[in-house]
């Protein structure tokens, strides 16, 4: 951290009244040790800054959270600080920067938005790109950023094919590169096909409680979104609970549609855990679909431990 960037830190703090928190994910890895670094020596010159410790859950990247839906994979020093600043103090300042049809267009947002943004520290340009996408942020809670330095995680950026800084990307699925107009991106989020969202955005909504919801989404589109399956296969309990509680619905509402998961998922059941077998002999149990019959019976003859093969045995029992 530059005497600049702590000057800058310091007089920020100087305007602010009352208690900031933001987020802190560790991980056994040195950008973990540059980003813990950044944290300590912020609220060392920003002492009502509260940095609160989040468990990493063995999956995560170590990175900055502002609020629900904002997080920073980057040390937002130079260039970069001025818009985590905003983002930490000014959230309703930062949504006031959004035209009118803009703010009024994003009232009509109902799904989860995951947007990646690309920058490296040199970039001059990234900054202005990053302050936009923070202001749609602030405006909507249902837009969820997450700014990530390409050049501290490579292999995202590899991974994620990141030819050029700044790079926008939502739901891993649509990319700009450069400028971008906030009128085309805000289209983009009305106007996508809700069956192409990825297992973030599914999992986002159920998260927020809203398994119902989910459920309704998909009986308005008389189809279940392939990143469905992967939440009731998902190796996280909580996240397949989410998921088996949407399903549950879609029994109840519309067999049919219901009985749509039992090949996939069957398909799948030698793949996964024993934890995770029982789990889809559940949901075979409760789509009342009497054509699982002979795989449950298979199941139970089959050379299983004892938990898959009770499993098994529920679920017939759901369907005598």
């Amino acid at each position: 951290m530059t005497p600049e960037d702590q000057a800058i830190i310091t007089e920020w703090y100087r305007k602010i009244d009352g208690e900031i928190r933001i987020g802190l994910i560790r991980a056994e890895d040195d950008r973990s040790k540059q980003i813990h670094e950044f944290c300590e020596d912020f609220s060392r010159l920003a002492p009502g800054v509260r940095i609160e410790r989040k468990e990493n859950d063995g999956e995560q990247a170590p990175e900055i959270s502002i609020g629900e839906n904002i997080s920073y994979q980057a040390v937002p020093l130079g260039r970069e600080l001025p818009p985590f600043l905003d983002a930490l103090g000014g959230r309703a300042t930062l949504a006031g920067k959004l035209p009118s049809p803009v703010r009024d267009a994003l009232d009509q947002l109902r799904v989860p938005a995951m947007l990646k943004v690309y920058i490296a520290p040199q970039c001059s340009f990234c900054p202005q790109v990053v302050t936009l996408l923070l202001s749609l942020a602030a405006s909507e809670s249902l837009i969820h950023i997450t700014v990530i330095d390409g050049t501290l995680f490579s292999e995202r950026a590899e991974n994620d094919h990141i030819r050029s800084v700044p790079t926008v990307i939502l739901d891993d699925q649509f990319r700009w590169t450069g400028a971008i107009q906030l009128e085309e991106l805000v289209h983009m989020m009305l106007t996508r096909d809700p069956s192409q969202l990825g297992t973030d955005s599914l999992r986002k909504i159920l998260e927020q409680g809203d398994a119902a919801g989910l459920a309704q989404m998909m009986m308005e589109s008389g189809k279940i979104y392939p990143a469905f399956l992967d939440l009731l296969t998902h190796t996280k309990w909580p996240v397949r609970l989410g998921a088996m509680v949407t399903f549950e619905f879609l029994a109840e509402e519309r067999k049919e549609m219901a009985s749509q998961v039992i090949a996939p998922l069957w398909d799948r059941f030698s793949q996964v855990d024993d934890k995770v077998k029982g789990d889809i002999l559940y949901i075979l149990g409760e789509s009342k679909d009497p054509g699982v019959i002979p795989k449950l019976n298979s199941v139970r003859n089959g050379p299983y431990s004892s938990e898959v093969l009770e499993a098994a045995a529920e679920a017939l029992e759901k369907l005598s």
